[in-house]
């Protein structure tokens, strides 16, 4: 097993540019200067805020280390030659040598493809990066302080928060120093379904942050022009067939090779300069980033310069996971998003790309990941045309344009959206009967045409509600549960290719009477052979509804679950940092879980041994 080189320099090392530096974010591709540039922000923590400090050349050890004299806490790089810092207000900046010293703008926070958001009032589902040093206690109370509605997702990565927001929300949160980037929540975020999240490819500093783009020049440098590389397999999962898993590893490398010259060989050494080394390994595996959670699927380094040799490019898979080839933890998929990020590429905002922070099942690349590609290597003569059921984008990105977020649906106003990927494009028609209502449920009917294969139709709420409908051309959803106030109600279709059209819509209860309960799940449906794909049924009996009041320092929480093949084991988490495993499966129940006074969100997990999972939450309010 390689080691990691622990001297930060080389592991920051970029080749210097011609001319100024500039600071390569989504949101700011310009020369910045020698000047330091202040912005007053909001904040919870007043005393001290989050920098960038840009050096002419790569950070020196020297430079290292007068910032932590000086009480700065490093916190992830950013190209070119920039690092993301926290430290006091106060902080003498003389003598550091630094060519500029700032902080973001809020609206350089803000994702492109969220400068156009629906109508005013309307709201998007949108996901709020904090810095990695921020209390997720903080970024909440910022959340409310903005007046948006959380969505409780316990998949999400460490420090990303899902929230339903409008444009003048969306602003307000940029407003504080705490928040580093706010972009688009994809189809599956916004309607609960089980995902895994990539915490980005490494450095030596930890993962970047969501408004990086691209790292550096790649392995071409700066000619931008091509790039032989090759790997090697050091060990695979025994989970499958090594040939098979083997085959659709180099298949997703050879995918990115169709769109640039980029050429892949396959060698034995996997030591060797220029080698992305791949393999599958658990726990602690000597590299500094040990797998210490299931969550985490994979990680990579970036490309030499800025991760050195022999460790540059590395994929490294957790074979905690049950790896399956096309379905659930797809091995394609992931080789094809962590390929990406060994050829230098960072996240995009495009929750259809293959490069979006939470993982999906994917067959080709997308415009948005070609273009992005294109802008490390030279263009491949011969590059086919994107794959059908990949989105579109006329003009290259710089260095990515995502797209727009859903647009949520005027009540009582049908709506259609078409999706131009499939032949015969996926059609979602949505009839809302009122946008209020006193009664404890809603009906929804709508239409349903187009896409290839069968069509999966889904709902979700932003209150923790959610189930399967009839994919019928003409479609109805007898009952969706409301709770008081505003509920946000998303319908998804996705078709057999993994395209899929996403509606949501707002229908406000009337009056303060108790919260609907929870739900029962639907039914599971048993997988006609193959991988079991089929995710737990999940429900909470007590209490009984998904909002809960009492004046008691704890409370258990029981229920049942159902698999169409057997419950695993059922575990429990709270916002206050609480979490571990309830007794029993088809039947279980929690310990007795510790209230502090205020709101308490509780999220139960249901997993399966195929690792399917499914989850439901429980706002409990101590008085």
């Amino acid at each position: 097993m390689k080691k990691l080189i622990t001297y930060v320099a080389t592991m920051l090392l970029a080749v210097a540019v011609d001319g100024q530096p500039v600071i390569r974010l989504k949101t700011k591709q310009t020369a910045t200067g020698s000047q330091s540039a202040g912005v007053p922000q909001n904040t919870l923590t007043p005393g001290h805020s989050h920098w960038l400090v840009q050096f002419q050349n790569a950070p020196s050890l020297s430079q290292l280390s007068q910032l932590r004299r000086r009480g700065a806490h490093v916190l992830s790089y950013v190209p070119d030659h920039a690092l993301s810092i926290v430290a006091g207000d106060d902080t003498s900046w003389d003598g550091l040598k630094a060519y500029w010293i700032g902080q973001l703008q809020p609206q350089e926070k803000i994702s492109p493809s969220l400068t156009a958001m629906p109508a005013p009032g309307a709201t998007s589902a949108v996901v709020v990066e904090s810095y990695s040093d921020v209390d997720p206690g903080d970024v909440r109370t910022i959340a409310n302080l903005a007046g948006v509605v959380i969505q409780e997702n316990p998949d999400l990565l460490a420090n990303d928060l899902l929230v339903w927001a409008n444009a003048d929300q969306v602003q307000a949160l940029a407003n504080w120093d705490e928040i580093s980037y706010i972009f688009p929540a994809s189809a599956d975020l916004a309607a609960g379904t089980p995902v895994h999240g990539c915490p980005g490819a490494l450095t030596t500093l930890g993962p970047l942050t969501q408004s990086v783009a691209l790292i550096d020049d790649g392995w071409a440098g700066p000619s931008h022009g091509s790039a032989d590389l090759n790997y090697s397999f050091v060990n695979v999962t025994q989970k499958l067939p090594a040939d098979a898993v083997e085959s659709e590893i180099t298949r997703a490398l050879q995918e990115w090779a169709q769109y640039v010259n980029v050429n892949f060989t396959q060698s034995s050494d996997a030591t060797g300069d220029r080698t992305i080394a791949i393999e599958f390994v658990t726990g602690a595996h000597g590299d500094g980033y040990p797998f210490t959670s299931a969550s985490v699927l994979a990680h990579t380094f970036y490309p030499v310069p800025t991760d050195p040799e022999p460790i540059a490019g590395d994929i490294h898979f957790n074979d905690v996971e049950n790896w399956n080839i096309g379905a659930n933890v797809d091995v394609f998929s992931l080789a094809l998003h962590e390929a990406g990020h060994a050829l230098g590429l960072g996240h995009s905002d495009n929750p259809d790309a293959v490069m979006y922070p939470y993982y999906h099942m994917h067959t080709a690349l997308s415009s948005d990941d070609i273009a992005a590609i294109q802008q490390l290597y030279a263009a491949r003569d011969s590059s086919p045309s994107p794959a059908p059921g990949t989105p579109s984008t006329a003009t290259p990105p710089t260095p990515t344009t995502p797209s727009a977020p859903t647009t949520p649906v005027t009540p009582g106003t049908p709506v259609a959206t078409p999706q131009p990927s499939p032949a015969t494009p996926l059609l979602l028609v949505v009839q809302v009967p009122s946008a209020s209502t006193a009664a404890s449920s809603i009906a929804l009917t709508g239409a349903l045409s187009g896409g290839a294969g069968a069509v999966a139709l889904t709902w979700s709420t932003n209150q923790g509600f959610s189930g399967i409908a009839q994919a019928s051309p003409t479609w109805t959803i007898a009952a969706i549960p409301l709770n008081a106030g505003a509920n946000i109600i998303t319908i998804t279709a996705r078709d057999s290719q993994q395209n899929q059209v996403t509606q949501t819509v707002t229908v406000t209860r009337q009056g303060t009477s108790a919260p609907a309960p929870n739900p029962p799940a639907p039914p599971p449906q048993p997988s006609p052979g193959g991988p079991d794909t089929t995710s737990p049924s999940l429900t909470i009996v007590s209490p009984a509804s998904s909002t809960y009041s009492t004046s008691a320092s704890s409370i258990a929480v029981s229920g049942t679950a159902s698999d169409n093949v057997g419950v695993a084991k059922v575990t429990w988490s709270s916002s206050t940092g609480g979490s571990g495993t309830a007794t029993g499966t088809t039947s279980w129940s929690t310990p007795s879980i510790t209230l502090y006074m205020g709101t308490t969100t509780i999220v139960i997990q249901a997993s399966d041994a195929a690792g399917n999972t499914s989850w439901r939450s429980l706002v409990v309010t101590r008085n």
